[in-house]
């Protein structure tokens, strides 16, 4: 059935764009990791500078019980420093790991001070959404320090292009979707130097469809660590959602609660569009996929459009997507969607 949901009101406040020449901040806010890859993380840093003509200010990382990057607070108070620095104009982060919903109870300072560009992924759906919920700010669901721009030999340009057209020029209209894609992960703790075999491929469309709504969503296990929380504050009218998930929690019986979690806190009723990150190793199993799409297509109503295999998330390259955003959705049965960001992500 093809649908055609209306769109809603105007979403979040865009921060400042990024100018050329700018301090970048990025912080450990989950995961110890720099550390743990230092050959990695100055080939990240050097690449990060290089494609956005910027100076990288890489916030002090300590570390916690073994596998995170200090406890909530002092991660909290590392990247406060990062936004309340007037130098600093965008913050990233190292990389996702499962624990950045320990910042948000320290993160009430950042009410305080000016917006400023927050660039992350999976489980820093929950810093980003946090952040959004006491600022009313954009926030952009993009690339890593350690993941994508530590890439060897380089990072991918179709990365790096959109990043730079979000965050510099302020450009909204059409995502790019590139027809190939690659596995996330590989050997960082040895060579890491080899490139990743490309698999070619774009996104799906699974439900024809038209919608209009604010950008709204990510890491669907980490949306749920939000839910009853003062930082899950979700758009008051239609939603583009826009979901991914790891390996484990893109899972069918995983992915299926989650959807059921998302019907529960009202959310998922909103969506004009469901978006759908390519998920590691789906491609390759023909009969999760079935599965999968059968879970999707019952959990949303039949007016709703539903792509999935798009350039988030856990993918490489990946776009970079303006959560808060106003965006509207096209769908038709054997072409390419369309997804068009309204608004201006930054000012």
């Amino acid at each position: 059935m093809t649908g055609d949901r209306p769109g809603g009101a105007a979403g979040s406040t865009p921060p400042p764009r990024l100018r050329p020449g700018a301090v970048v901040g990025v912080a450990a806010t989950s995961a110890w990791a720099a550390g743990r890859f230092p050959e990695r993380t100055r080939r990240a840093v050097d690449a990060l500078e290089r494609e956005l003509g910027c100076t990288v200010r890489l916030a002090p990382e300590g570390r916690y019980a073994g596998s995170i990057a200090g406890t909530g607070r002092e991660r909290a108070r590392a990247l406060i420093e990062l936004f309340a620095d007037p130098e600093v104009e965008a913050v990233f982060t190292t990389i996702g790991g499962n624990n950045s919903n320990d910042l948000l109870e320290h993160l009430d300072p950042l009410a305080d001070l000016p917006p400023k560009i927050l660039v992350g992924y999976s489980d820093n759906t929950a810093l980003l959404l946090g952040y959004q919920a006491l600022t009313g700010a954009t926030v952009f669901y993009g690339p890593a320090l350690l993941p994508q721009f530590g890439e060897w030999p380089r990072p991918f340009a179709e990365t790096t292009g959109p990043l730079r057209d979000t965050l510099m020029t302020g450009a909204g209209g059409a995502w790019p979707l590139p027809g190939w894609w690659t596995e996330p992960g590989g050997d960082w703790a040895g060579a890491d130097r080899e490139a990743r075999p490309r698999h070619t491929g774009g996104p799906y469309v699974l439900r024809p469809g038209r919608g209009e709504g604010v950008l709204f969503g990510g890491n669907v296990p980490t949306l749920g660590v939000l839910a009853g929380t003062r930082w899950l504050r979700p758009p008051d009218g239609p939603t583009v959602l826009c979901l991914e998930g790891t390996a484990d929690g893109a899972s069918v019986p995983a992915f299926q609660r989650s959807l059921t979690q998302l019907r529960q806190l009202g959310i998922a009723e909103r969506a004009t569009a469901v978006l759908v990150g390519r998920t590691p190793g789906s491609a390759h199993d023909p009969e999760r996929d079935a599965a999968f799409h059968r879970i999707l297509l019952d959990a949303f109503p039949g007016d709703v459009a539903l792509v999935t295999d798009l350039p988030f998330g856990h993918t490489d390259p990946i776009l970079t997507v303006p959560l808060g955003a106003r965006a509207s959705v096209v769908a038709e049965a054997g072409r390419a969607p369309v997804v068009r960001v309204l608004d201006a992500p930054v000012r």
